[in-house]
Formats: C-alpha cells, structure tokens, sequence
C-alpha cells in the first residue's frame, strides 16, 4: 500500500486541486481519533468545499487511487 500511496503523492505533487498527505497516528492520536480511525492504513478523502472526510473503499493499487482521484476528486 505504501509504495502505491507514495506514487500517488508524487503524481499529484503539483496539482493545485489534489493533496494526497499521510497522517501517523502514533504521533497524532487526537487527529486519528476525532475521524474514527481505528485500523491502518485508513484512507479518507475530502471533497472540495468540504469539513467532513468520507471513507475511501476501493482496491489500493496505484492504478484504482489514481482512477479514482481523476473521476471524484482532480
């Protein structure tokens, strides 16, 4: 999963629409419990315009995050 997230960071560095960020939550256990994350690696994505992260379900290939990103999110 890591690798494919990585890649995902990297392809999107520069986009001015797209954030892609990594949260630990060893080190930020407030933020990881105020959005209910309770198992790793968890995937949230936010919507423009939004304050409430939505849960991501799809597979965690590269390929599926970046079609994702570029049908509901860039």
């Amino acid at each position: 999963m890591k690798p494919a997230w990585d890649q995902l960071g990297e392809k999107y560095q520069d986009s001015s629409s797209v954030v892609v960020a990594d949260v630990d939550c060893t080190q930020h256990q407030q933020l990881c419990q105020q959005h209910s994350i309770r198992g790793y690696p968890t995937i949230k994505y936010y919507k423009a315009g939004s304050k409430t992260p939505e849960d991501y379900r799809g597979a965690r290939s590269f390929e599926a995050l970046d079609e994702f990103v570029k049908n509901n999110l860039a």
